[in-house]
């Protein structure tokens, strides 16, 4: 259950990257027990055949050679061949410790699980622990896997004493390949009764978590706030960039070659530069004040000002700032320009 009532909606995605920066992850213990105790039985299975030849050859060196060659050297090479031949096993426990880990959170690394807490020190929170649901959990499971552990047990030995008492009838190698086969037998067991148990205790750790991580209705508005801003503030930014965007767009009215409004209501300043621009750009436009304080600066900088409705009206519908006019209105415009450019030639 959540540790707090007022906890009741699922986390977030924020929440739950800082849950893992802080170490807080999806994990069960069970799960790599599982994995290692099934994979050593298949390992094993195939590799005691090639360790038993290796090892024999081994042996049968060193003792041959023992009167040749000095007792320190001999235990040097017999350690150094006999380490060789057993590396594999522990380096695919250690994969497999790792790959199991990594299915279940990823890759991680943080170093805030090791900082000490004062809450792990607090007796009531102690005593809450100790008579909490997950030691109950805890304590079912334990019990379970003992028992399971015992019954598995007293069965594999019940079943290896029926040969037992003929094992010493039986050559060495026999004798060996029956120890390897009930070692086999003993993992593959173990491991085939340890899955359901992994699956269990995984479903819970993943209800546990989940319940872990649950926030008030109440953190999920703060977070949203902080991440996302606070609606006045965002308001407050918008408006401040729609100003910026403003400024700079009248700083380009002067620069522009006409003003064409319709005329009160529309304004669409354009700009043209022969050898630069394929066609005429759109540097300003705007409705009602916005498009009265266009022609104001145009006056004011003595740019023309062409008043034709339809042609202002449709270039602010189809063109924003910075773009260049759509080519059906290329010979309207170039004759506007070309008037422009002949009475300013002209003075």
């Amino acid at each position: 259950m959540a540790k707090d009532p007022s906890k009741t909606e699922k986390a977030t995605p924020r929440r739950r990257q800082k849950a893992r920066e802080e170490g807080q992850v999806l994990k069960s213990q069970d799960v790599p027990i599982a994995a290692t105790l099934f994979f050593t039985a298949i390992f094993l299975y195939f590799y005691l055949p090639y360790l038993y030849r290796n090892l024999q050859a081994l042996f049968s060196y060193s003792f041959s050679e023992s009167s040749y060659l000095q007792l320190s050297y001999m235990l040097k090479l017999f350690s150094y061949k006999f380490f060789l031949l057993i590396l594999p096993i522990f380096v695919s426990l250690l994969f497999v410790g790792v790959f199991s880990n990594l299915v279940q959170f990823g890759f991680l690394f943080t170093v805030k699980p090791l900082i000490p807490k004062l809450d792990n020190i607090n007796p009531v929170k102690g005593l809450g622990r100790v008579f909490s649901l997950k030691t109950f959990f805890e304590s079912v499971k334990n019990t379970l896997k003992l028992s399971v552990a015992a019954a598995v047990g007293y069965f594999t030995v019940k079943f290896a004493l029926s040969g037992f008492y003929s094992l010493p009838l039986l050559p060495l190698p026999s004798q060996i390949n029956m120890f390897a086969k009930w070692i086999v037998v003993l993992f593959f067991v173990f491991g085939l009764l340890s899955i359901p148990v992994a699956a269990i205790d995984f479903l819970y750790r993943r209800w546990e978590y989940e319940e872990n991580l649950k926030m008030s209705v109440q953190e999920v508005k703060e977070e949203r706030k902080q991440y996302e801003g606070h609606p006045l503030v965002k308001s407050a930014i918008r408006k401040k960039q729609r100003e910026i965007a403003m400024r700079r767009m009248m700083a380009e009215v002067p620069k522009a070659d006409v003003v064409i409004t319709n005329p009160t209501h529309y304004a669409v300043a354009l700009k043209y530069e022969r050898g630069k621009m394929y066609a005429p750009k759109v540097v300003a436009k705007g409705v009602d004040r916005v498009a009265l304080r266009i022609k104001e600066i145009a006056i004011e900088s003595g740019v023309p000002i062409e008043e034709n409705p339809e042609l202002a009206r449709a270039l602010y519908s189809s063109c924003d700032i910075g773009d260049y006019i759509p080519e059906e209105f290329y010979k309207v415009v170039a004759k506007i320009l070309a008037r422009i450019y002949r009475s300013k030639s002209s003075l």
